[in-house]
């Protein structure tokens, strides 16, 4: 073969390496097979999943609201985030995902075993969803998003409490301080006509909503569809109102 048809060849594959590595492709092609990685991947994509159909339970279309929402995962951090509703400019994030991956030999044994950052794209309408799994990770610090509150274990509490006190509206609240919840939670408490409504809200669908008459309290946790956007609201005027404690028609 002579010298320049070699040249040629030769220029024609150090092409195909820079074009690879611009288009993020390189680290594919060059890397050998890596179970453990491959296996850090399908741990991931299986706690994006879990992401994505939170989305579509909760009814989710606003950009912020996709954020707070993927970042309850502590496996989860929001990296990237453009648009701002699902049907108008569509909704990109790119997520940062801690995969779990695990190479296993042939007799059972572990090869190798370790925690990987995947990167995965979710493009967000404005048409259709679709997902990029496994993508180059960007430089960016992740969304900072606090950390909802929760009411789990506090319902037997507050039930207690509120077994002990009149319906009075300064001994409710008294009686609601003594719990000493977290901060986090907004606490609502009306009283009207001998009778005081409680409303205890960690999130959109972490609710507690009680009342105290003169026969003792009563607890009721809202369905989740009943707290959809257009539905109840977790407030103490509701739980005073005949539509405590009822299922939506």
């Amino acid at each position: 073969m002579g010298k320049g048809k070699r040249r040629g060849i030769l220029g024609g594959v150090a092409l195909l390496v820079v074009a690879l590595v611009g288009a993020g492709l390189w680290r594919h092609v060059h890397e050998p097979d890596d179970p453990t990685h491959d296996s850090a991947v399908v741990d991931a994509a299986k706690k994006v999943d879990r992401v994505q159909s939170r989305f579509e339970y909760d009814h989710l279309y606003q950009a912020d609201k996709y954020v707070h929402s993927a970042s309850q995962d502590p496996d989860v951090a929001v990296l990237t985030v453009s648009g701002d509703t699902h049907w108008q400019t569509g909704v990109t994030l790119v997520l940062r995902v801690t995969g779990h991956g695990v190479e296993i030999g042939a007799d059972g044994s572990v090869i190798d075993e370790r925690d990987e950052a995947i990167c995965f794209r979710l493009q967000l309408g404005p048409r259709d969803d679709s997902r990029d799994d496994d993508i180059e990770c960007p430089p960016d610090d992740p969304v900072q998003v606090a950390e909802d509150p929760s009411l789990d274990g506090v319902d037997d509490r507050l039930k207690t409490a509120l077994e002990a006190v009149d319906p009075d509206g300064a001994a409710v609240r008294t009686a609601i301080d003594g719990l000493k919840l977290d901060p986090a939670i907004a606490v609502d408490v009306t009283a009207q006509d001998g009778r005081v409504g409680v409303a205890l809200r960690a999130a959109q669908y972490d609710c507690i909503l009680a009342r105290v008459t003169g026969n003792g309290a009563e607890l009721w946790r809202p369905a989740h569809t009943q707290l959809a956007p257009g539905e109840l609201s977790c407030a103490a005027r509701v739980a005073l109102s005949s539509n405590f404690g009822k299922g939506l028609r």
